[in-house]
C-alpha cells in the first residue's frame, strides 16, 4: 500500500473519511512532544489510556509515539478531536497521527491538516 496525498479536503468529506477509515483501522498512533507545548493536544487524552505504549518518535526530537489499540471509544475521541481539516484552532487539535490496519498506515494527518490516505 502507498499512501496518497490528499491536503486539506472541505470537513464534509474529511468526517467521512475519518468515519471510514476509523471504520477500518485497528490501531492508532499519536506523535506529540514529550511534555506540555504547542503541539501537545490531545497528549493526556491519550496517554490515559489503557494497553498504550509510549515509545520515543524518530520524526521530531523530544517527541513520543503514542500507540495502541483502536477500541470504540478512541474511535469516538477521534471523531471528537478531528471534525474539521479546514479550519481549526491548533491548540485544541491533533497535530500529527495516523490509523493503522494490520500493520499499515492508512491514513495520516501531519501538521493538523496534511492528509494522506492508502491506496492499493
Amino acid at each position: 500500500m502507498t499512501l496518497t496525498y490528499l491536503g486539506a479536503v472541505p470537513d464534509e468529506q474529511w468526517r467521512a473519511l475519518l468515519r471510514d477509515h476509523l471504520d477500518r483501522a485497528d490501531s492508532f498512533r499519536v506523535h506529540v512532544p514529550d511534555g506540555e507545548g504547542q503541539l501537545s493536544h490531545g497528549r493526556a487524552d491519550f496517554l490515559a489510556l489503557p494497553g498504550v505504549e509510549v515509545r520515543p518518535w524518530s520524526g521530531m526530537r523530544d517527541a513520543v509515539e503514542i500507540a495502541g489499540p483502536l477500541t470504540d471509544a478512541v474511535r469516538e475521541m477521534f471523531l471528537r478531536m478531528e471534525p474539521s481539516l479546514e479550519s481549526f484552532d491548533p491548540e485544541r487539535k491533533l497535530w500529527d497521527y495516523e490509523l493503522v490496519r494490520d500493520g499499515a498506515v492508512i491514513l495520516s494527518i501531519g501538521d493538523y491538516h496534511d492528509l494522506q490516505i492508502a491506496s492499493d
